[in-house]
């Protein structure tokens, strides 16, 4: 173990990111599958195959990629036919290529491999501006974006969550334009959203000034990213230039401001929202006596978060958005006395909480020690927000699979790193047998581990009995990774159930305007699907209550994966 922590002190944070999701490939394979499911439910199945593809293979080429599709034969829409059955015929590919809506004009008796060339070609354009693929110009592969797929396509109804919270009905209705456009002139954005809802008029043009303050929006070079996709796959290598659908955006919108969201800066004003609603109101709700603690701890976060918006942040590994700073910017107290509108003892004993190594110690302060060490300069602290928040999520985990017994170990074993079940069981105030049933059950989890502490130094006829068996957790090798995967396979499964109920009962339009019945309705207007619009008042129940519990677990993913 020294060993290995020698080895990683040596490597740079992006190497030692990389190794952390190496070391857990049964984390990625169910954030593939939660990807490859979303992609084929909002794109087209034939989108979701791509990226399956893409995700079992590696970064491939386009006509490598095209090449792979054609000799896939297990779940392939292109060989796919109505009977169920496998059949290579011009005739089932047609049937497939017809939900593409491909702007390439193609003859009605093209062979089988020009279309699926053009179907794949159109995909893949669709998929690198929706960034759920990425492109490598040094070897011209195509590679999955995990992260920025995962956030705005699986994780989307967050987001849409987010913007009802703080721009209201007129941010919804820009944020739809990009979902369903991805890449759009500025100006056609604000035309098509003006269209949609007519009677918000000024109020989406000043929201989308709003959203361009902020730095929700970003604005593009003139090259399109789906500008990559421009070679066919049959004609891959051949020297011969087909002009791409990328290509025909460009010409049409080359007089005009492209632009996109900002996906960084939004993650990062959602990870505001997110200590504010969470960590400062139940941290902080008391306050100091009546002047209400939690008004002045997010005032106090305020004046330290504001200047890092709109800033652009190094790329992570995996295809994930930019991370958030460690660390706001150092501000001395007497500039933060006037950033905040609260009396001076109010302040410096909510910041002196905030700096309590035996609490969060979400604030940092860089004074030494002596009468000068209250003025600071103070620095709030990302990561150990970030950290707490993942505690929270780990604990609300752990308390609806082991109950409060749960909690009370976990939390004892997260403090003194490892302890016998006895001193465990006293404690946490239970019994020794109770205590052991629950250990056991969390060890099956993969919550704790047990390990064994041998009496004395003789290892011959080593019996249980010589021995003292002792229970560890560790927050970032047992715990952690443990709810990551939990959370990501109970979404996986909650979205699956989430679209059998829909099917069968009650559509997205028949139930409460929630976030996840906007994305819902969305997907179905640009698949043209129709979704049943009746169904019973248990059948609505059903979709109400998957659909709060799809939300807590994405909420709980961005947390754990993402912030």
């Amino acid at each position: 173990m020294s060993r290995r922590a020698e080895a990683l002190g040596a490597l740079n944070p992006q190497q030692q990111q990389q190794i952390i999701h190496d070391e857990h490939p049964r984390m990625i394979g169910v954030q593939n599958e939660l990807l490859e499911t979303s992609v084929s439910e909002q794109l087209s199945p034939l989108a979701g195959f791509l990226v399956r593809t893409l995700n079992r293979c590696g970064p491939l080429t386009l006509k490598a990629l095209a090449e792979a599709v054609r000799q896939e034969p297990f779940g392939n829409p292109l060989r796919s036919s109505k009977g169920g059955g496998a059949s290579v015929s011009g005739g089932s590919v047609n049937e497939a290529v017809k939900q593409v809506s491909s702007p390439i004009p193609l003859p009605v008796t093209a062979p089988s491999d020009i279309v699926t060339d053009a179907a794949i070609k159109e995909i893949m354009t669709r998929l690198l501006l929706h960034r759920v693929v990425q492109h490598d110009p040094s070897s011209s592969t195509y590679s999955v974006a995990l992260g920025y797929g995962l956030f705005l396509r699986t994780l989307f109804p967050v987001v849409v969550q987010f913007f009802q919270r703080n721009f209201g009905e007129t941010g919804v209705t820009i944020l739809m334009v990009f979902y369903q456009l991805a890449v759009v002139p500025w100006e056609a954005a604000l035309r098509l959203a003006t269209e949609r809802r007519p009677a918000l008029g000024e109020a989406l043009r000043h929201c989308a000034r709003e959203m361009e303050k902020l730095g929700l929006i970003e604005f593009l070079p003139d090259k399109l990213p789906g500008q990559a996709a421009t070679a066919s796959p049959s004609n891959a290598g051949s020297g011969t230039r087909v002009e791409g659908p990328g290509e025909t955006v460009a010409a049409d919108a080359c007089l005009q401001e492209l632009c996109r969201l900002h996906v960084p800066n939004i993650l990062f004003e959602m990870l505001r929202d997110a200590i504010h609603r969470h960590l400062l109101a139940e941290r902080f709700a008391d306050g100091s006596g009546s002047n209400g603690g939690g008004s002045v701890a997010s005032a106090i976060v305020e004046a330290f978060t504001a200047s890092a918006r709109c800033r652009r942040f190094s790329e992570r590994v995996s295809g994930f958005p930019a991370a958030r700073p460690p660390s706001s910017a150092s501000m001395p107290l007497r500039a933060l006395l006037r950033e905040v509108p609260h009396p001076e003892p109010t302040v410096t004993e909510v910041l002196n909480r905030m700096c309590r190594a035996e609490g969060d110690n979400i604030m940092s302060c860089g004074g030494g020690a002596g009468v000068d060490a209250l003025e600071g300069p103070y620095r709030f602290r990302y990561d150990a927000a970030v950290e707490a928040m993942q505690r929270d999520c780990c604990e609300r985990m752990v308390f609806a699979r082991h109950g409060v017994l749960g909690v009370r170990l976990i939390k004892l074993l997260l403090q003194h790193h490892h302890m016998e079940d006895r001193m465990l069981a006293e404690e946490a105030i239970a019994t020794l047998p109770r205590t052991r049933e629950v250990l056991h059950a969390m060890m099956r989890d993969g919550y704790v581990r047990q390990q064994e502490v041998p009496k004395t130094s003789t290892l011959t006829d080593r019996l249980p009995k010589n021995s003292i068996f002792l229970w560890g957790c560790n927050m970032e090798s047992d715990l952690l990774p443990t709810v990551r995967l939990q959370v990501a396979m109970a979404l996986r499964l909650t979205i699956t159930r989430l679209a059998m109920e829909r099917n069968n009962g009650v559509g997205p339009g028949t139930a409460m305007p929630t976030p996840m019945n906007i994305v819902a309705s969305a997907t179905a207007t640009i698949n043209g699907d129709v979704h049943p619009t009746g169904g019973s008042y248990e059948s609505k129940h059903a979709v109400a209550a998957l659909e709060s519990s799809a939300t807590a677990l994405m909420d709980m993913m961005l947390v754990l994966d993402f912030y």
